[in-house]
């Protein structure tokens, strides 16, 4: 039985009436088995991986130098001693589509999950090993998650921005108010979301 069909099965009630989530997680293993591996780049060690990411345009060389070269190949390996596993096929079959590092023509995978948590780490520890190796259990761990733009583009060549939404906060006076509009103009242009947040106002009392 294929993932499709296993993932469906979770709309079906068992002999006992039950939600069958087994097959969800059955689901989660076959889709790794039949679509992610066969679909992956393979590297006969780490630092052959590595450098052929950077050389060929995909990680951003300037992330691993931060650090020395066997830290981050440690790194590496003690994210993929984690034991991290996809809990539903849904949370696996959305980081592969959305999530992971493929190919400039999109069929094939150059990451895991594993591989993703520990780039994004080393971008947002800047060079801090310690904290690195933090970030990374962290996520694995699923305690942090970090939003969608950070957690896409953190370590790579090509990639969009790390934020995505923004909070502009306005004061009662002429200068606030001016930045504030010049500013919701420039995330406008990069198409980002933005909100604004007028604080009390002197003549009118507090804004809605």
């Amino acid at each position: 039985m294929d993932y499709h069909a296993l993932n469906a099965m979770l709309n079906l009630y068992d002999s006992a009436g039950r939600i069958q989530f087994d097959k969800d997680r059955q689901a989660v293993d076959a889709f790794i088995a039949t679509h992610v591996r066969p679909n992956s780049v393979t590297f006969s060690s780490q630092q052959q991986r590595l450098n052929w990411l950077v050389n060929e345009g995909y990680y951003d060389e300037s992330v691993l130098n931060r650090y020395s070269r066997d830290f981050v190949i440690t790194l590496f390996a003690h994210a993929h001693t984690s034991g991290f596993r996809f809990q539903t096929f849904l949370g696996a079959w959305k980081f592969y589509t959305s999530y992971t590092l493929k190919t400039f023509d999109g069929k094939r995978y150059l990451e895991d999950f594993a591989d993703r948590v520990t780039m994004v780490a080393l971008t947002l520890a800047q060079g801090d090993a310690t904290l690195a190796l933090q970030l990374t259990d962290e996520m694995l761990s699923g305690r942090f998650q970090p939003a969608t733009p950070t957690f896409l583009n953190c370590g790579k060549q090509q990639r969009g921005e790390l934020v995505s939404c923004f909070l502009l906060r306005i004061e009662d006076n002429m200068e606030s108010i001016g930045r504030a509009v010049n500013s919701a103009l420039q995330l406008s242009k990069r198409r980002r979301r933005r909100g604004i947040f007028a604080v009390e106002s002197a003549g009118s009392g507090r804004a809605n």
